[in-house]
């Protein structure tokens, strides 16, 4: 019995440790293409460094920040106005 309990302790320590050690790890940015350079820039940049593109719009629907390179808001799937921020790439209907 006391074996048991021995070995569910470590399994349930294991797993503590675990999941610690995840939540010490910094998650990877999250990345986008700047509409004007396609240079690499994250999600939460509101400008290109290397062209000075603007990145951010508010979004239509709800009113939160939203990447230029986004085609729908992430929060409440309305899509970007169409006249900002890359037009190039916005599908023809």
């Amino acid at each position: 019995m006391m074996l048991l309990f021995l070995l569910l302790f470590a399994f349930l320590a294991l797993a503590v440790v675990r999941q610690v050690e995840r939540l010490d790890t910094e998650p990877e940015p999250q990345v986008g293409h700047c509409p004007g350079c396609g240079n690499n820039v994250e999600v939460d940049w509101m400008i290109c460094p290397r062209c000075k593109e603007l990145l951010q719009n508010v979004c239509p629907g709800c009113g939160r920040s939203l990447p230029v390179y986004h085609r729908f808001c992430s929060d409440c799937g309305t899509p970007r106005a169409k006249d900002f921020g890359g037009g190039q790439h916005d599908q023809k209907s």
